[in-house]
């Protein structure tokens, strides 16, 4: 008998999510501060697009020293009501 294969085990692992990351960055004895989205499926994929962007931003730069703050997946369970009256389009 064959093994069987779920679609939808695969689709809840490989899917892509919104990640917030803090980061510092130091170079030539200036700090920067950083919060960016990255969309992707596991914390390693974030690591990956992370060191893409910090390559992009600071190609000139010999040395960068990089210190992540944090690194969380985005919620978008809001309190709707919150904002009721408050924003209007």
């Amino acid at each position: 008998m064959e093994p069987t294969h779920d679609a939808s085990e695969d689709w809840e692992n490989k899917s892509v999510r919104s990640w917030m990351v803090e980061y510092t960055v130091e170079v030539d004895e200036e700090t920067h501060r950083h919060l960016t989205m990255i969309k992707a499926s596991d914390v390693s994929d974030v690591h990956h697009y992370l060191l893409r962007e910090l390559r992009k931003m600071y190609q000139t730069s010999a040395k960068v020293d990089v210190t992540v703050h944090r690194i969380e997946p985005v919620t978008t369970n809001t309190d709707a009501l919150y904002f009721e009256g408050i924003y209007a389009p």
